[in-house]
C-alpha cells in the first residue's frame, strides 16, 4: 500500500500507512500521538478510517483507560444518525416535497429500496469483485454485500461470497467467512457451522488441510449474529449446542477462538426475543455463569471475562432470580479481597451495569449499585474502576445521580472527570430523549465545559453536553467550535455533542467544518456524523465531491465511513461510477465499495453494534479489536 499522503501530519502518515480496506471504524483523531503504541482516541479497522499502530502491537492498559475508547465502541445507539431513521417535515420545496402531500411527514424517503439493493448496489459490488482480485476491494465488497444481505438479479450472495473463502489471502478468507453471519440468511448455517468445527466440507471449500484457528473464530462470530437475525428458535438452539459443544473441546486452547465462541453466544438475543427464545437464553446463562465461576487459571480468565458481558447481553436488566444470581457473582468479584485477574474485574463491572436497575425501582438493587461505588472509590484496577462508573450512569436513577454529581465535583480534573461528566451524561440521556433535559446538571456540565483548560475536558464535556440536551448549550458550544477548530479532538467532539443536541442552527457551521478539514480525516468524519445527526440531506453531495478530490487514505476512509453512516441513496449511482473508475486507485475504490455497503445496509445500526456496545476491550484479543483487523474495527 505504498501511497503517498503528502497533506497530513506525520503522526497520521505513521499510522495511515497500516490502513487497509476491510472495514474500520474511525475512532478519534491523530494529535498527540506516539509512534508505536495505540493512541488514545485511535484504533485501527480493515475497510475505512482506523490506522493501526505502527509495531503491530497495542498498547492495551492505555488504550483501555480513556473515555474516547469507550465512547466510540458504545456510541452507536446514542448518534443514531442514518437519514433513513429521521423523521423531518415536509415544506413544501422542491428540496423537500419530493411528490409528497404538503404537511406530510419525510419518512425514510432517503433509504435505499429494496430495487436499489438487488438491482444496482448488488450487482456493482460483485461486479468489482469479478474485476479485481486485489485484496482490499475484495474484502470491502464481500462485507458489503453481508451488509446489503439481498441476492440480485440472477445473483446468489452465498455463493458469490462462498467462493473467497478458498482465496490464498487470510484477509479475504475472513471477511467471506464473517460476510456470510452478516447477511443473515439460514441457509448459511451449514458452512458457518463445518468452518466451526474445521469439518471436511470446510476444508474442501477452503481448499486446506486445516480450516486456520482464525477462520473459525470469524465463523463464530457469524453463527451468533446469524441466529439473532434469524430469530427463529430452533436454529438459535443448533447454533448454541454447537458453540457451547466447542468450547467445551479441551482441545482447542486458542484463546482468540474461544472469546468468539462467547460472544458468538452472547449476541444470539434478539430484541424481539420470543418466549422460548427466553429459555434458550436462560439456559445459556445458566451454563456461562458456571463457566464464568471456574477456576480455569490465569491464562484462561481473558477468555472468561468475556462470560459476564455474554450474560448481560442475554438478561438484559432485571429482578429475576437469575438476574439476582448472576449480580451476585460479579459484585463479589468485583469487590473480593482475593480478587481475580483485571479483565474479569472490568467485565463484571461492565455486567452489573446491563444487569441492575436503579435502587429506587427496587430495594434489593441497592447493594450492586453500591458495589459499583465502591470499585471506583477503592478498585485497584484503573480501567474496572472507570467501567464501573459508566454502568452507574447506565443504570440511573435518583441515588445515582446525586452520588455522581458529588463525585464529579470532588474528582480530579484530568483523570477522573472526563469519564464521571460522561456518566452524567448518559444518565441524564433517556430524560434528554424524551424532551425533558436535567437542567441542574446540564447547566455544571456547561459550565465546565466553557472554562475547561484541556482538550480532553473539553472533549468529553461536549459530549456530555450533547448527551444531556441542554437547551441552552448550542450557541455557546458553536462559539466554541469557532475557537478551537485548530484541534481536531476538541472540535470534532463539539461537532458530536452538537449534533446529539439535535439543534439545527449548528448546520451551517458543521458544513463549513466539515469543507475546511479535508486534511483532517477526523474532524471531518466528526462533522459529517454531526450533520447526520441533525438530518441535513446536503452533506453526503459534498462527500461524494470530496472522494473524487482526494488520495489521502485517512481521508477516504473517513469519507467512506461518513456517507454510509449517513445512508443516502441519492449517492448511488455516484458510488457505483466511482467503482468503475479504473483512474482511481485501488484502494480508494475499495472504500467506494464499503460506502455502497454502507448506503444499502439493511439495518440501522453498523452490524457489529451487537459486539461492540458493552464490549471488554481490554481484553488484547486479536480478532475481537487490535486496531486493524478485529470484527469490532470493520465498518
Amino acid at each position: 500500500m505504498a501511497q503517498s499522503l503528502p497533506r497530513l501530519p506525520l503522526i497520521t502518515l505513521l499510522l495511515a500507512a497500516s490502513l487497509s480496506a476491510h472495514g474500520g471504524q474511525y475512532r478519534g483523531p491523530p494529535s498527540g500521538l506516539v509512534p508505536g503504541t495505540l493512541p488514545s482516541t485511535l484504533t485501527g479497522g480493515r475497510v475505512g478510517p482506523t490506522p493501526a499502530p505502527t509495531t503491530g502491537a497495542r498498547d492495551i492498559v492505555a488504550f483501555s483507560r480513556t473515555w474516547q475508547t469507550w465512547w466510540e465502541f458504545n456510541k452507536e445507539p446514542y448518534l443514531k444518525s442514518r437519514i433513513k431513521g429521521i423523521t423531518l417535515p415536509v415544506t413544501g420545496s422542491d428540496d423537500f416535497y419530493l411528490g409528497q402531500r404538503r404537511g406530510t411527514q419525510l419518512i425514510d424517503v432517503l433509504q435505499a429500496t429494496k430495487q436499489d439493493r438487488q438491482e444496482r448496489i448488488v450487482p456493482a459490488l460483485v461486479k468489482l469483485l469479478e474485476q479485481d482480485r486485489n485484496r482490499d476491494i475484495q474484502s470491502a465488497s464481500v462485507i458489503a454485500l453481508g451488509k446489503v444481505g439481498i441476492d440480485g438479479v440472477g445473483i446468489q450472495l452465498e455463493k458469490v461470497i462462498s467462493e473467497r473463502i478458498s482465496r490464498d489471502d487470510q484477509e479475504v478468507r475472513e471477511s467471506a467467512v464473517l460476510a456470510l453471519g452478516i447477511i443473515g440468511s439460514r441457509e448459511t448455517f451449514p458452512i458457518l457451522a463445518d468452518i466451526l468445527i474445521d469439518g471436511k466440507a470446510a476444508r474442501k471449500l477452503a481448499e486446506r488441510e486445516k480450516v486456520r484457528k482464525r477462520t473459525r473464530a470469524y465463523a463464530a462470530y457469524g453463527l451468533g449474529l446469524l441466529a439473532r437475525r434469524v430469530g427463529d428458535p430452533a436454529l438459535s438452539q443448533q447454533v448454541h449446542d454447537l458453540l457451547w459443544q466447542t468450547l467445551q473441546d479441551k482441545t482447542i486452547k486458542d484463546r482468540d477462538l474461544r472469546t468468539a465462541i462467547v460472544n458468538g453466544l452472547g449476541v444470539m438475543r434478539s430484541d424481539t426475543m420470543r418466549s422460548s427464545d427466553k429459555r434458550l437464553a436462560w439456559q445459556a446463562v445458566e451454563e456461562l455463569l458456571d463457566w464464568f465461576s471456574q477456576d480455569l487459571g490465569a491464562t484462561d480468565e481473558s477468555v472468561q471475562a468475556h462470560a459476564a458481558v455474554a450474560i448481560g447481553r442475554l438478561l438484559g436488566r432485571g429482578d429475576s432470580s437469575l438476574h439476582r444470581r448472576c449480580k451476585e457473582v460479579f459484585a463479589k468479584t468485583l469487590n473480593a479481597k482475593k480478587r481475580r485477574g483485571n479483565s474479569v474485574l472490568q467485565s463484571s463491572a461492565i455486567a452489573l451495569g446491563m444487569l441492575t436497575m436503579p435502587e429506587e425501582a427496587n430495594s434489593n438493587e441497592a447493594a450492586y449499585n453500591e458495589a459499583l461505588r465502591y470499585n471506583w472509590q477503592k478498585g485497584v484496577d484503573q480501567t474496572a474502576r472507570q467501567l464501573s462508573v459508566v454502568s452507574l450512569g447506565r443504570i440511573g436513577g435518583k441515588a445515582n445521580k446525586e452520588w455522581l454529581a458529588k463525585a464529579y465535583t470532588r474528582g480530579n480534573k484530568s483523570s477522573e472527570r472526563p469519564w464521571l461528566a460522561l456518566s452524567l451524561g448518559l444518565l441524564t440521556e433517556p430524560a434528554a430523549a424524551k424532551g425533558k433535559p436535567d437542567e441542574f446538571i446540564g447547566d455544571m456540565l456547561l459550565e465546565d465545559l466553557l472554562s475547561a483548560s484541556t482538550d480532553d475536558s473539553r472533549s468529553a464535556l461536549a459530549i456530555a453536553v450533547g448527551l444531556n440536551g441542554h437547551p441552552e448549550a448550542a450557541p455557546k458550544m458553536l462559539r466554541m467550535l469557532r475557537d478551537h477548530e485548530g484541534d481536531s479532538r476538541t472540535a470534532g467532539y463539539l461537532c458530536i455533542g452538537l449534533g446529539l443536541l439535535r439543534d439545527d442552527g449548528a448546520t451551517q457551521m458543521l458544513t463549513e467544518v466539515m469543507l475546511r478539514s479535508t486534511r483532517r480525516p477526523f474532524l471531518l468524519q466528526q462533522a459529517a456524523v454531526g450533520l447526520g445527526c441533525l438530518g441535513d440531506r446536503h452533506a453526503n453531495d459534498r462527500l461524494l465531491q470530496l472522494i473524487q478530490e482526494t488520495d489521502s487514505v485517512a481521508v477516504l476512509a473517513a469519507i467512506a465511513s461518513a456517507i454510509s453512516r449517513i445512508g443516502d441513496r441519492r449517492a448511488i449511482s455516484t458510488l457505483i461510477k466511482l467503482s468503475e473508475d479504473r483512474s482511481m486507485s485501488k484502494l480508494a475504490r475499495a472504500f467506494v465499495a464499503a460506502a455502497l455497503g454502507g448506503v444499502g445496509d439493511k439495518d440501522e445500526l453498523p452490524w457489529n453494534v451487537p459486539l461492540s456496545v458493552d464490549t471488554n476491550y481490554a481484553t488484547g484479543m486479536d480478532t475481537l479489536t487490535n486496531g486493524s483487523t478485529g470484527v469490532l474495527d470493520i465498518l
